[in-house]
Order: structure tokens, then C-alpha cells, then sequence
């Protein structure tokens, strides 16, 4: 018998009413991709996973015992200015609610995104000083 190999690794959970409409506007506004979908045999959709480079985002429908989880928040980190103004028009266009316009400040050139559960999704261009953090840590 093979040995099945241990897998560690953390990433970010979101739960909603709607698994199907938060996946499409994830992808719609912010340029996810989306890898699955699961449907219950009614065909609700329950599960859900978005792709962001080189990260992933689960979204699971609130029910039982997780019905009043969330709402939470996602950092999307693209280190490149142009980039991020980018995805910025996308949702923008897509008719996103932004919650935190384009801004620089200390740690990031980011704004925010706010999908239809009240999840706030960050995009951001590190400029470098989290990096330093982390390093001398």
C-alpha cells in the first residue's frame, strides 16, 4: 500500500447563501478563476474554488452549523502597480462596490472590494515594507 503524503498548507474560507453568485463575481470583478464547483443533488451550489496566482480561495454555503459564519476578507497580492489599477477598472466596470478607493500608503498601493456578502477583497502592489518586516522576523 502507498503511503499517502501529508498535506499542510493554509487558505482563506468564505461562507455564503450564495456560493454560485460570490464565485461569478469573483471571477467577473477581480479576474479569479474558478477551478470547481460542487452542487447538492437539488442542485444548489455548496462548494466552490477560486485560483489566484498561485493561492486559492474555498467558498462554502452557509448551513448547519456554519450558518452564521462571515462575513471575512481576502488579500489578493500582485506586486505590480499597472496590474492592480487594472484589475481596479475591471471591477469598477463590472459595477464592484468599492469600499477603499486606489490609494499608496505605507504598506501597499491596494483598494478594496466589497462582494455582495459583505467579504472585502484587497488588492494590493506591496511596496516592499512588509517584506522587510518578514524578513527580520
Amino acid at each position: 500500500m502507498a503511503t499517502k503524503e501529508c498535506i499542510a498548507e493554509v487558505f482563506p474560507i468564505l461562507w455564503s447563501n450564495d456560493v454560485g453568485a460570490i464565485a461569478d463575481w469573483a471571477v467577473a470583478a477581480l479576474g479569479l478563476t474558478e477551478s470547481w464547483r460542487a452542487a447538492s443533488d437539488s442542485g444548489v451550489v455548496e462548494h466552490a474554488e477560486l485560483h489566484w496566482s498561485g493561492g486559492r480561495v474555498s467558498i462554502n454555503i452557509k448551513q448547519d452549523a456554519y450558518r452564521n459564519m462571515g462575513p471575512g476578507g481576502i488579500s489578493l497580492r500582485i506586486d505590480d502597480p499597472a496590474t492592480v489599477d487594472a484589475i481596479y477598472d475591471k471591477a469598477v466596470s463590472t459595477g464592484a462596490r468599492i469600499s477603499r478607493d486606489l490609494a499608496e500608503s505605507r504598506i501597499a498601493y491596494s483598494f478594496t472590494a466589497t462582494d455582495p456578502d459583505g467579504n472585502q477583497w484587497w488588492v494590493n502592489a506591496e511596496n516592499g515594507f512588509l517584506d522587510e518586516l518578514r524578513n527580520n522576523a
